[in-house]
């Protein structure tokens, strides 16, 4: 990565998120500004943009697993996040909302594991 420059580096991703509703954690894979991941619930499904020292995202969850021991973080089955982050050293920091309940921040912090 470029100093001062906001570029997601393709590769594979280990997620940590949270809203006050609780925390998860996840994979995503970055390649050609598409995101394409999961946990063990849900899958993600989006892509991204690099804009000058930021980073857009747009990426949708989707409930695959209908074990209710994995509980929705905003207690949908699926929504569309709506993301901006930077970079900061080796991770990545995004913070934004669910398109289906705007007040509720959503913060998300990616560390790349491998190409």
């Amino acid at each position: 990565m470029i100093a001062g420059d906001a570029k997601v580096q393709e590769g594979l991703y280990e997620v940590h998120f949270h809203t006050v509703h609780g925390a998860g954690t996840g994979i995503i894979y970055a390649i050609g500004g598409k995101l394409r991941g999961g946990n063990s619930a849900f899958t993600f499904v989006g892509n991204y943009h690099n804009k000058g020292d930021t980073i857009s995202v747009k990426v949708s969850t989707r409930r695959y697993n209908p074990d209710p021991s994995h509980k929705a973080l905003f207690g949908l089955e699926g929504v569309t996040l709506a993301l901006n982050g930077r970079v900061h050293g080796d991770l990545l920091h995004f913070e934004g909302n669910a398109l289906q309940l705007p007040g509720v921040n959503f913060k998300a912090s990616l560390t790349r594991v491998s190409d």
